[in-house]
């Protein structure tokens, strides 16, 4: 019998039909998600590069429970007089443009310039401020207690603070009720010559002035010879 007439003949002779692999759903839905995964860790690296590193910005800011962190690039420009900080009536400032002369590091009785302390936080100093009517001599004997240990810290009453008391450093600030608030000593702790300090080095001392910053009086001109 010849093979064209061998049914067995014919069928070794033709090719099997081929087999349609299955679309490998899950294996593309697997990448997708893992891609995805890696994608959000990547992004959130980014954002909070630096959290790992104790002595990073990043990290000082991540321990404070309700801190307003601001900080940015301030002008750090010294100019005389008056400067109109945003919403000094209520809330003390934290960067810009400051007096030439920081405010000597240490506690006050009566309110000081915001010129002048500004140009103390951009030598890593941490300013307390509270609110006269809003807080105990108790309170104000726990803050002042609080200077103690460091040349960098100043204490003064802020009339109008909007809240009881209120911490600042360069670009940094958290507003408390209480003087026994724990967030006072981490935000000392991390923020006095932390990582927001912009001149490392430099003393926390000028003037001990208190009030408003007095702009200086131009000399009279000399008078002609006769």
């Amino acid at each position: 019998m010849s093979k064209r007439n061998d049914p067995v003949a014919r069928a070794r002779g033709r090719k099997a039909a081929p087999v349609k692999k299955p679309f490998p759903l899950g294996f593309v839905l697997g990448s997708a998600t893992l891609a995805a995964l890696l994608i959000g860790i990547l992004v959130y690296a980014v954002q909070n590069q630096g959290i790992g590193d104790h002595s990073s910005l990043k990290y000082a800011e991540s321990q404070v429970d309700g801190l307003k962190s601001t900080f940015q690039h301030y002008k750090r420009d010294h100019v005389e007089g008056l400067v109109d900080y945003p919403n000094q009536d209520d809330t003390p400032p934290v960067g810009g443009k400051h007096n030439a002369v920081a405010q000597s590091c240490q506690g006050y009785t009566e309110p000081i310039a915001n010129e002048h302390a500004v140009h103390s936080l951009e030598h890593g100093a941490v300013w307390i401020t509270y609110n006269p009517d809003k807080v105990s001599k108790a309170d104000i004997a726990t803050l002042t207690a609080d200077l103690e240990g460091s040349p960098f810290r100043l204490l003064s009453p802020y009339p109008g603070l909007k809240s009881p008391i209120s911490l600042q450093a360069w670009g940094e600030q958290v507003f408390v009720d209480k003087a026994s608030d724990k967030r006072i000593k981490t935000f000392l702790k991390y923020f006095t010559q932390g990582p927001q300090d912009l001149e490392n080095g430099s003393a926390c001392q000028g003037t001990t002035a208190t009030g408003p910053v007095v702009t200086p009086t131009a000399a009279p001109s000399p008078t002609a010879s006769k």
